[in-house]
């Protein structure tokens, strides 16, 4: 079954590229299974495609908390990657996606380079609003994806209870007039209903008049 955030990928796709205009460094999103659902640059490669190394998601989806890691390779929630000590990125910020108070997926922002790391310790600030915003506008779209699943849930099981119901009313007319002599000319009166109406219901439902 596709994630909350595998159903508005394209969304997501859009949010992370202009993420990445924006602030000037590389994005990507992950949702709780580990699926890079959404990328720039380096990271617009493989995306719906499992995750190698998830370490600092794994944390942010536990705790719900955005976290920055200054120097990635070696902070604690480094150490079983297999990048420990050698880690490409130069610092990176993660933050939680959160929806009905489930943290769905993370939004990450990596600096590759000592200019962006600058412009990123710069910015700091402003960035960690700016991606909160960013996070709660993804969830909004889920949030729109989630309604319509129920609208539409909710249609199909008032339609099912509609038909159940009118199945069962036949049944009973067809009961009541049982061995009455032009029973279905009375089962259709007493529904209010044409004969040829009643017909087809019988066969519609499977009926035995």
């Amino acid at each position: 079954m596709e994630s909350l955030l595998q159903q508005i990928q394209p969304v997501v796709q859009k949010t992370a590229q202009a993420i990445a205009e924006v602030i000037g460094l590389e994005v990507e999103v992950a949702d709780k299974n580990f699926i890079r659902i959404a990328g720039t640059g380096k990271y617009s490669e493989n995306c719906g495609e499992l995750m190698n190394a998830g370490f600092v998601y794994d944390h942010v989806l536990q705790t719900g908390k955005m976290i920055m890691i200054e120097h990635p390779g070696f902070h604690i929630l480094c150490k079983p990657c297999p990048n420990y000590q050698n880690c490409p990125e130069y610092t990176e910020l993660a933050a939680p996606i959160i929806f009905n108070g489930e943290t769905v997926g993370v939004i990450g922002l990596v600096s590759f380079d000592e200019k962006q790391t600058r412009h990123f310790v710069e910015n700091k600030p402003w960035m960690v609003q700016f991606i909160g915003k960013m996070a709660e506008l993804i969830t909004g779209n889920i949030a729109e994806v989630a309604e319509e699943e129920q609208v539409s849930k909710n249609k199909k099981y008032s339609e099912l209870n509609l038909g159940d119901l009118e199945r069962r009313t036949i049944q009973k007319a067809l009961e009541e007039v049982a061995g009455e002599v032009r029973k279905a000319e009375k089962a259709a009166k007493m529904l209010g209903i044409s004969r040829a109406t009643l017909y087809r219901k019988i066969q519609e439902y499977d009926l035995t008049d």
